[in-house]
């Protein structure tokens, strides 16, 4: 089995054998909804253990409904999917997608509504850049055309032109305010700003998808004894303490400068080592909270 597997409609395939055609709804008009899950290796066990794996799965289900695209799979079936792709990769943890997607029907009420289900999975081992550098974008966040609590492909169609923006800089993230004016969230991550005893995040009514990671993140952090808000946040909030950013794909990561003010709070800076640090822990079946967070994959 090669370094990506792709499940799709009922089997695992190769990787370039899983096309829709280019007018199913999901390549017309982006009529998709999808997570990203981690599922690592315990070596103990010899198995999988995936992170928050009902979170995710429930918002999928609730991304689904909220945009009204049938789903092809019931919970079951697509836990059963995600082992299968997982277990193609015994030894390495592994980031897996599943996209539920309209392949016809602009309504799960239309006469011909149909839906498919595709899984990709490929063994990841994230490494943090030299340097953690992000600038404010110039461009807003409206939360997508369905609202924000909708994982939908539709909905990150901005995000290139916040590449754009990253690319044209020449740092590693990007920092996206809602159109208030307020902090949203970065580039395929939620922002969380630590004091010395304290995480602050941007409050859902900011515009921003719910974030698993940042819950997470949230909950190790109540557990260290740190205050916990949750808010509308600032602009200039970015210029003090220690910005995080928290992702699936990425986990934590500090940010060493924001518009080129380098991040000077030891206090904060240490705090936030120690909050990603426990995420490792988590993610490793070695922290109080993992009994929580990690389940078994069969």
């Amino acid at each position: 089995m090669g370094d990506r597997v792709m499940w799709f409609n009922g089997s695992v395939v190769p990787w370039e054998e899983a096309r829709v055609h280019v007018w199913d709804e999901s390549a017309l008009r982006g009529a998709n909804v999808f997570e990203g899950i981690t599922a690592f290796w315990d070596a103990g066990t010899g198995t999988h253990h995936i992170l928050a794996g009902p979170a995710h799965v429930d918002r999928l289900f609730a991304s689904a409904h909220l945009a009204d695209i049938p789903t092809a799979a019931t919970r079951s079936e697509l836990w059963s999917a995600l082992a299968e792709v997982a277990s193609a990769h015994p030894g390495s943890d592994v980031y897996l997608r599943p996209t539920f997607y309209a392949v016809s029907g602009r309504s799960t009420l239309s006469p011909n509504s149909e839906g498919g289900l595709y899984i990709g999975g490929f063994e990841f081992n994230p490494t943090a850049p030299p340097q953690a550098r992000a600038v404010v974008s110039a461009h807003r966040r409206f939360g997508g055309p369905i609202g924000a609590m909708a994982k939908a492909g539709g909905s990150y169609l901005d995000f290139r032109l916040f590449e754009r923006e990253r690319l044209k800089h020449g740092v590693e993230h990007v920092l996206i305010l809602n159109e208030r004016g307020n902090v949203a969230e970065a580039d395929g991550a939620a922002v969380l700003l630590v004091g010395g005893k304290s995480v602050t995040t941007p409050s859902l009514d900011s515009g921003v998808l719910d974030s698993i990671t940042k819950r997470i993140v949230l909950d190790i952090a109540r557990h260290s004894g740190c205050e916990v808000n949750e808010r509308g946040v600032h602009r200039d909030e970015l210029y003090r303490g220690q910005p995080l950013l928290a992702g699936t794909l990425m986990g934590l990561r500090l940010l060493d400068s924001v518009d080129g003010n380098d991040v000077d709070d030891a206090a904060a800076t240490a705090t936030a080592r120690e909050l990603a640090a426990d995420y490792e822990r988590l993610c490793r079946g070695h922290h109080v909270l993992s009994k929580v967070y990690l389940t078994p994959l069969t």
